[in-house]
């Protein structure tokens, strides 16, 4: 039993130092939209101040946001170093498509891919679908509901959505090939399902696939561990 040795929490806290930097650089940027709108909502009321750009709250605000882009550049530059002297820095270099950046968030969420802390022993690779929220309920994928407390990662299951939208964009990743091939397959199987269904469909498959192979990478570091005097 060797534990959960790739749960990282250096790695962690500098992914969620980048979510907080990130989330307020966003907010700001928020707000200072806000302050500048003149264009009408849908609804025709106009909600934003209309105020110019050289106004000096305005600019004020633009200057902080300068310094959190800044910010999270250096969170970004933190984050990938922590990602290279984790010990599946080298499955997240050979996983065409899988960046650092992505990678590491992911990690940050899922802790220990083979390991269920929980339960202390190792997890199969369908457990940590689950936790990813990639199971089947009543025969349909998990869904939030309200007033239901989810039983799995909400944060685990949009950052393997978010790795698995920028690994499609790679065509010479083997991940490309999983979402054509299931795409071509619901085509036939699935005509009643509209395009975005059927997109979504094969990025959970994607997702499922990058999570098995860094399930089999986690699992082989922990056998490694295991015959290691």
């Amino acid at each position: 039993m060797t534990g959960p040795i790739l749960d990282d929490p250096t790695l962690a806290s500098v992914a969620w130092a980048l979510h907080d930097v990130e989330k307020t650089r966003i907010g700001m940027e928020n707000r200072v939209r806000q302050l500048t709108r003149t264009d009408p909502d849908e609804d025709g009321v106009i909600r934003g101040v209309g105020l110019d750009e050289s106004h000096p709250q305005v600019a004020a605000l633009n200057a902080i946001c300068e310094s959190f882009v800044e910010l999270e550049k250096q969170a970004t530059k933190n984050l990938q170093k922590a990602m290279k002297a984790h010990p599946l820095s080298e499955w997240v270099k050979g996983a065409k498509g899988v960046g650092e950046k992505q990678a590491a968030r992911l990690l940050a969420a899922i802790g220990d891919p083979y390991w269920n802390v929980a339960a202390d022993r190792p997890r199969s690779v369908s457990e940590l679908w689950a936790y990813c929220g990639l199971h089947v309920v009543n025969g349909e994928g998990a869904k939030r509901r309200k007033g239901v407390k989810s039983n799995w990662s909400t944060e685990a299951k949009m950052r393997a959505y978010l790795v698995s939208t920028s690994i499609i964009k790679q065509p010479s990743s083997p991940y490309r090939k999983v979402y054509d091939e299931r795409r071509a397959h619901t085509e036939v199987t699935r005509p009643d399902w509209t395009a975005g269904h059927s997109h979504n469909d094969a990025l959970r498959k994607v997702s499922k696939e990058v999570l098995k192979d860094l399930w089999r990478a986690a699992r082989d570091l922990h056998e490694e561990k295991e015959l290691t005097p």
